[in-house]
């Protein structure tokens, strides 16, 4: 009898290593549970703070990401340092750029975001693991940590990303770093839900226009006072491309509409235009939002290989138009945030 009892004793224990071993997830399983949840989900709701140090001083956002299976989105982005909110809209109609305080929208035909699918979105983070097949995967406090390639368009510095998910695969946070392994972009997800219900004008752009109740800004001239409407103060950028030089700057009236043209030349050529436009929308035939970090913009290209970039800030947009790679259209872009008008 006792020795029946220890061979009983032995093959539980043997029963409850092995249970053990094959009990555990490989990294194998973990990513084929993450691509199942990514295909079963019909959407999803987050509220998150995105802080971006890739500027001369951190900006920081409360991010709200509504999703709804196969292709709507809603995505309010509020700057903490402005107090400003513009929306990313996704429906039936298109893709839109939204800034509720200026009354003011871009319309374009669009891919985004599977083309350029911005990190608070849980599918850019998702796939940003299920795609790398070097990643690194570990536990931490019960909870999943991938390190993974950075592939974000408009900024080489970024290349590898930590992302944390819980043990259900909803994200708590994630760091986008350079070469260094700095920490140049951050989020911390406050909350996320998959599978929510949506009011079934959720995604409306007119709805969604007059979800800001606040009042429009009045452009600023040198010394802080308002100029009059359709006038306002040159603002000239603080980067320019090395072998460029700026060779003129030139008001112009077109249409009754007053715009001046600063132009640059020399190893990239390109023009900014500024302007107090009056349209309440502004229509292109392809394009997509791009993060400037102060504001969003929006990217076009010609079939001439002339890549515009539009955004607004304080009520006077811009529009900058020539040869530059996508990077340094956004360098000159940052440069003109937090510059007083001339």
């Amino acid at each position: 009898m006792r020795k029946g009892a220890i061979w009983l004793v032995l093959l539980l224990v043997l029963s409850f290593t092995l249970g053990g071993c094959f009990g555990k997830k490989t990294p194998e399983d973990v990513i084929g549970d993450l691509n199942s949840t990514l295909d079963k989900i019909s959407g999803y709701k987050s509220t998150a703070v995105l802080t971006m140090q890739t500027g001369s001083t951190p900006q920081e956002y409360d991010v709200e990401v509504w999703y709804e299976k196969p292709s709507y989105y809603r995505v309010a982005l509020t700057s903490k340092q402005r107090n400003i909110t513009q929306i990313i809209l996704r429906n039936d109609e298109g893709v839109f750029v939204l800034t509720p305080h200026l009354n003011k929208s871009f319309r374009f035909q669009s891919g985004w975001p599977e083309n350029n699918g911005p990190l608070y979105l849980y599918e850019t983070l998702a796939r940003s693991i299920i795609d790398d097949a070097e990643r690194q995967m570990k536990m931490d406090n019960k909870q999943y940590v991938f390190e993974v390639k950075a592939n974000y368009s408009g900024n080489r510095m970024l290349t590898r990303q930590k992302i944390w998910l819980t043990e259900d695969f909803k994200p708590t946070r994630a760091e986008i770093m350079d070469t260094n392994l700095n920490t140049l972009v951050s989020i911390s997800f406050k909350q996320f839900d998959f599978n929510p219900q949506f009011e079934k004008d959720a995604f409306d752009k007119d709805r969604n226009m007059s979800t800001s109740s606040l009042p429009a800004i009045p452009t600023l001239a040198q010394g802080g006072q308002p100029l009059p409407e359709g006038q306002f103060g040159v603002i000239e950028p603080t980067y320019t491309p090395e072998g460029v030089t700026q060779v003129g700057i030139e008001p112009v009236d077109r249409d009754g509409q007053q715009m001046v043209v600063l132009e640059y030349k020399g190893d990239y050529n390109y023009r900014l235009i500024e302007s107090r436009p009056t349209e309440a929308t502004v229509s292109y035939e392809q394009g997509m939002p791009l993060d400037l970090g102060f504001t969003i913009g929006v990217l076009t290209q010609n079939m001439e290989n002339q890549r515009q970039l539009t955004w607004e800030l304080d009520g006077v947009e811009f529009t900058l138009v020539g040869d530059l790679p996508e990077e340094e259209l956004v360098n000159v872009a940052k440069s003109t945030y937090g510059v007083g008008g001339k």
